[in-house]
């Protein structure tokens, strides 16, 4: 009898042991997916438009859209006419203007709406590039810097929802 209880105990310690470890083996993948939750949004940055434009010559930009998220809330572009959140890389012999964004409701924990601004569309504005340069044709190059993050968001000045 004695042999049969302590099988019959050390059945239940080896279970028990067995138990904690799948159990620890869950709580580290817990904790992983929740460190990896907890790094917070992201930002990042996409070439949404490339073009070459020859001499004297003016071209319609199209509609440039984060793939995810929202146009961060910096400007990337100082004296141009562009939105927040667009960089434009060029020689300097080209003049760029985008009126116009495009926005999505959010609405956060509060249940306060929000506009945040998720691109640049040519419809009922200006989406235009020039290149004032006579002689050479030049590379515009938009890039557009994304965020996750609502709080950093670029938020729409005129959201007519």
């Amino acid at each position: 009898m004695k042999r049969t209880t302590r099988t019959k105990a050390a059945k239940v310690v080896f279970a028990t042991a067995a138990i904690a470890g799948i159990l620890a083996g869950v709580g580290v993948a817990a904790a992983s997916a929740a460190s990896a939750a907890s790094a917070g949004p992201a930002s990042y940055s996409t070439e949404a438009f490339r073009e070459t434009i020859r001499p004297w010559d003016s071209i319609t930009i199209p509609a440039l859209s984060c793939p995810t998220g929202y146009l961060e809330n910096q400007d990337y572009s100082p004296g141009r006419i562009v939105p927040k959140g667009v960089e434009i890389l060029e020689p300097d012999a080209i003049g760029v203007t985008i009126s116009e964004v495009k926005s999505t409701l959010v609405t956060d924990w509060r249940n306060t709406p929000h506009y945040p601004v998720t691109g640049t569309t040519p419809h009922g504005g200006h989406s235009t590039a020039t290149n004032w340069d006579p002689f050479a044709s030049k590379e515009l190059i938009i890039r557009l810097h994304c965020t996750t993050d609502l709080d950093k968001a670029f938020m729409d000045p005129s959201p007519y929802h």
